[in-house]
């Protein structure tokens, strides 16, 4: 697929998202979906099978129990990590939201802006720049 290619696709997802609301161990477009959920949705799109899981309960409290389990599970993905100044369309970042605890992924749509899941407003696109001191790291999933 060629960088247009993946930008109309990215624009396609980006309309078919919109109105999705966030929901605890959401995995469907209609019911909700939290940023778990939305990575192995929006990542099948490209043919990319992310597991929906670990094969365990995701409890409101699991980065309190394991706070090691989201990126454990981010690496086993495969792909390389990217630095900040790196992050291209695609790539996987992740972020710290509470307790410096890794929480949060979202989905690059260009250079400068991701989208994710936000338990305040469902899906949204935000700027990198506002949110890079909680930024810990990408990963690059699709080599294009």
């Amino acid at each position: 697929m060629d960088e247009n290619n993946y930008r109309d696709k990215i624009i396609e997802l980006i309309y078919k998202y919109r109105d999705v609301r966030f929901v605890h161990n959401g995995r469907s477009l209609e019911e909700g979906l939290d940023c778990l959920g939305f990575m192995v949705l929006f990542y099948k799109e490209f043919g990319i099978n992310i597991p929906s899981g670990d094969g365990e309960d995701i409890s409101l409290n699991w980065f309190i129990e394991d706070p090691e389990r989201y990126i454990r599970g981010i690496k086993q993905l495969g792909g390389r990590e990217v630095e900040l100044d790196e992050l291209q369309t695609l790539d996987l970042v992740y972020f710290t939201i509470k307790k410096n605890i890794i929480t949060h992924t979202g989905i690059m749509v260009n250079s400068k802006e991701f989208v994710h899941m936000s338990p305040r407003r469902g899906f949204t696109i935000d700027l990198m720049e506002r949110h890079w001191r909680k930024f810990r790291g990408a990963i690059r999933i699709i080599e294009k």
